[in-house]
């Protein structure tokens, strides 16, 4: 087991902040502090995550559970806004400078300004693809899935790529739907692209020079933001068309 000093988790509870911990628990590997912000809508979501029949993400791994067996403190803070000034004022209490993001809202200037970095995972090949539902985008425009991580930056989607990882899947229409996309493959993707980058931490100057032979168009000169219930399915209705009864089922790393 090994802890790293110069980095901790803000983890917004959640299937993505699950799938990040996964990560961790997987790899033996942790943060120095988990900060956990509150999420009022964790019950739902976490009663929508258990409805869904799928192997990705365990839920054994939540904040509390990780502290005690890794040894490591846990702030658990009552604001839901990563900019709330409690959030801000207990970061310089710990000293740490270097943050895994996953989620809590868009980090304003303020964070930059007291020299805070926070290593996002998006759910996109940067910079083609911009947008916070881009990956439905990727999907619909050219059937590819992936995920970048990088440090934010002020303007959103902006900063240097560290690493991207392409996925691919191969489900049918009966476990493919909108939810499984945002519950399930969202999380895992982000988590598995997380993964890489953790495996090499702090020493991440290789990884940036490795190079994808899958490569991701781009769906439209502006960022994807949400997209409408229609194209939705019609992206997945896309995916499922594609489906390989005679391939392995699930969710892929494309090597």
């Amino acid at each position: 087991m090994s802890s790293n000093t110069d980095i901790g988790f803000i983890s917004m509870p959640g299937a993505r902040a699950l799938a990040y911990m996964d990560v961790f628990s997987e790899l033996n590997k942790f943060p120095s502090c988990i900060l956990k912000l509150s999420n009022p809508h964790l019950n739902k979501s976490l009663t929508t995550l258990k409805g869904i029949s799928q192997s990705y993400i365990s839920m054994k791994n939540d904040e509390e559970t990780l502290s005690k067996h890794a040894s490591i403190p846990l702030y658990s803070i009552n604001a839901s806004d990563i900019n709330d000034d409690i959030v801000l004022a207990l970061i310089r209490e710990t000293g740490i400078k270097t943050w895994i993001f996953s989620g809590g809202g868009i980090v304003k200037p303020h964070f930059f300004k007291a020299g805070i970095r926070f290593l996002h995972i998006h759910p996109g090949q940067l910079p083609e693809v911009r947008g916070s539902t881009c990956f439905y985008y990727s999907l619909l425009c050219d059937n590819t899935l992936a995920a970048t991580a990088f440090f934010l930056t002020e303007e959103i989607d902006a900063g240097e790529p560290i690493f991207c990882q392409h996925f691919h899947i191969n489900l049918p229409n009966e476990i493919l739907n909108a939810t499984y996309m945002d519950y399930v493959i969202d999380p895992w993707i982000r988590a598995q692209t997380l993964k890489r980058v953790w495996q090499s931490w702090p020493n991440i100057s290789d990884i940036k020079k490795t190079s994808s032979k899958h490569k991701s168009k781009t769906p439209s000169p502006r960022a994807c933001y949400v997209m409408h219930p229609l194209l939705r399915m019609m992206t997945i209705n896309k995916v499922t068309n594609r489906f390989d009864p005679l391939s392995p089922k699930g969710l892929f790393i494309n090597e």
